[in-house]
Parts: C-alpha cells; sequence; structure tokens
C-alpha cells in the first residue's frame, strides 16, 4: 500500500504538468514607427554689426565659439537645405555658409535666392553648427542690409 501513496503523488504532478504545458498563448505584437525629425534652433538672428566695404568672408561674432547651433534628432536621412532672400535695400552682398562640427574657417556655400542642399544628416541625435560669412564689395552703397535665411531639414 505504500507504494500506493507515492505513484498517486507522483501521477497527479504528471497530469497538473501536462494541464499546464498546454496553456500557451502566441500574442502578437505590432507598431507603427513614423518618419521623426526634431529640429530645435538657438539662435534667430545673425548681426555681423558694421562691416567695411571691400571686407571678404567677415566670419558672424562668436560662431567660433558654437553660437550658431541646431539641436537634431531623426530615425532617418534628412537632408539640410539654405536660401535666403534677396538683400534690402541691394541686393550686392555675398553671404556665406557652412555647417559641421569643427565648423571651417571659410564659407563651403553661396547662400542665394535659390535653395540648396548643404548638408545630409544620418539617423542619431546631433548638435548642427552653423557658420555665417558675409563679403561686402567695395562699391556696395552705405545703409542697413536685411535679408532672412531659410534653412529647412527634411527627409532626404
Amino acid at each position: 500500500m505504500e507504494n500506493k501513496l507515492i505513484i498517486f503523488p507522483i501521477v497527479g504532478l504528471l497530469i497538473i504538468a501536462m494541464a499546464v504545458a498546454q496553456t500557451s498563448q502566441d500574442i502578437s505584437v505590432s507598431a507603427e514607427i513614423p518618419t521623426f525629425v526634431s529640429v530645435v534652433f538657438n539662435y534667430d538672428s545673425v548681426n555681423f554689426g558694421t562691416v567695411n566695404p571691400g571686407f571678404t568672408h567677415h566670419p558672424a561674432p562668436d560662431q567660433a565659439l558654437g553660437r550658431y547651433n541646431v539641436t537634431v534628432a531623426t530615425n532617418v536621412d534628412v537632408s539640410v537645405i539654405v536660401q535666403r532672400s534677396p538683400w534690402i535695400p541691394n541686393d550686392v552682398l555675398v553671404l556665406g555658409f557652412a555647417c559641421g562640427d569643427p565648423l571651417p574657417l571659410v564659407p563651403a556655400y553661396t547662400v542665394t535666392t535659390t535653395s540648396q542642399v548643404v548638408d545630409t544628416l544620418s539617423p542619431g541625435e546631433y548638435t548642427h553648427y552653423h557658420g555665417y560669412w558675409l563679403t561686402v564689395p567695395i562699391d556696395t552703397p552705405p545703409g542697413n542690409y536685411s535679408t532672412t535665411v531659410s534653412i529647412t531639414y527634411e527627409p532626404a
């Protein structure tokens, strides 16, 4: 009788184990990840101050210190596109532009009224540095000059 008592709990445990093993369920898990491009500018203007005629590639104040930068986070390749409006009162000044880390000492592009791709970023998080240089032709009439630069970060 003692042998029968030992076998019964063992058989009972096997039946319970088989019942537990048969209670599984496959669960489908899914997610849709959208295109994500976050761009936060840390500046909204560039003021060169007084620049004498004949000056070539005059750098914007404090750009060597990283003053003009943008925080970018993206999960796709991003193109950086730059263009400007005509200079007011006369469209005679030349605006140079570059971006990168570190910034070059001279501009890589001339910003015109036609949009142009100046950089491409891969997915990731960046501090994207901008540099501006102003060239004032010697025959530039005196006055206060202004333009609006548009910088667009868009999926490549």
